[in-house]
């Protein structure tokens, strides 16, 4: 973990982390602490994930807090009542007029998922292109997911013949120092109290130097975490 999760949201159903690269979000038993069990560490309450980000992965995680509303989390992501805004840095020239990927995922081995033509799950995703740096090949794209399907940002990425930056599935060799995808807002209503939420979690400090050459706002990219 190269910076302790930040607490973006907490009241009594609820606790939004930024979770950092390199941290299961459940699924680290006694082997490693994974984001379950620094939630219940800092809650000092039963806690778990609402839904999941691989471990590569940076940004918003939701954390319901005991059990007593479970269903109407599950249902808040089921019936994708969850908007989930990703950046992510990807090699090549996005395609202009690109703005929306749909294809089947299914699984393909070892950890591994595919685009497939028949027998998958339907995805989608639209993409906004938020910089391009053409010397180094080089794009920044805001994604948003329609759908939740495993790997999918990855894959889509890939669809289009721009993987991801760092991955080590799918993406070009030698790999690039960190992994170009980040969780970067959820939008939703609370399910218990109502509440409209945008909850925003900002870039790794690892992604700092690339999106000051993308020209990004200096807002969105903030000090360094420790």
């Amino acid at each position: 973990m190269n910076y302790p999760p930040a607490v973006l949201f907490e009241d009594e159903h609820l606790l939004a982390l930024d979770k950092p690269a390199g941290v299961l979000t459940e699924g680290g038993a006694t082997r490693e602490e994974d984001l379950e069990q620094i939630a219940r560490r800092m809650t000092g309450k039963p806690t778990f994930a609402c839904h999941r980000l691989d471990r590569i992965t940076s940004g918003v995680v939701l954390l319901r807090k005991g059990s007593r509303h479970k269903a109407a989390w599950a249902d808040l992501f089921v019936e994708h009542r969850v908007r989930k805004l990703y950046w992510a840095i990807v090699t090549g020239s996005w395609p202009k007029g690109l703005h929306t990927v749909a294809t089947q995922i299914a699984p393909a081995g070892a950890g591994r998922w595919a685009n497939v033509t028949q027998g998958g799950k339907t995805a989608t995703s639209t993409f906004q292109i938020l910089g391009a740096l053409p010397k180094q090949n080089l794009s920044w794209l805001g994604v948003l997911l329609k759908t939740g399907r495993t790997h999918q940002a990855r894959l889509h990425c890939l669809h289009a013949s721009c993987p991801i930056i760092g991955d080590p599935l799918y993406g070009p060799k030698p790999s690039a120092e960190f992994f170009g995808l980040h969780a970067s807002e959820l939008r939703f209503r609370h399910p218990v109290t109502g509440q409209a939420l945008t909850l925003t979690a900002p870039p790794p400090v690892a992604w700092h130097s690339l999106l000051q050459e993308f020209g990004a706002p200096p807002d969105l990219i903030t000090e360094s975490r420790v």
